[in-house]
């Protein structure tokens, strides 16, 4: 039987999959997941980094208005290589229900946000 813990990764790495853009802001990723506090979605974001899971992107503050985000959260090649080859998280998928949530106007300005481009 999963954990909560796994649960909530599992929670996390949908929303990075399904997310328009394919790499949500931490704002964007608590936004999702009211379920979990903010401090726990660090300490989950750092043991899914530690996992190669995910990775974190920055982009220049350079330009950003005050709150936008700049650090973003994307998938491993060798995760989505890992859940394409075992059917798990489908982009598709995810991405339909993402489209659905409704979406608050600072959410909508953080996922408009320009992402670096994958940092290897």
């Amino acid at each position: 039987m999963p954990s909560i813990d796994d649960t909530t990764r599992a929670n996390i790495i949908g929303t990075i999959v399904g997310h328009p853009k394919g790499a949500p802001s931490k704002k964007e990723l608590e936004y999702y997941n009211p379920s979990i506090a903010a401090s726990t979605l660090t300490d989950h974001l750092i043991r899914l980094e530690e996992v190669g899971l995910i990775e974190a992107i920055e982009r220049d503050r350079e330009g950003l208005e005050r709150g936008q985000p700049y650090r973003f959260f994307q998938l491993t090649d060798a995760a989505r290589e890992l859940f394409d080859r075992n059917n798990l998280f489908e982009p598709g998928a995810y991405r339909e229900l993402f489209a659905e949530v409704e979406k608050t106007d600072e959410i909508k300005t953080a996922e408009d946000v320009d992402r670096p481009n994958r940092q290897n």
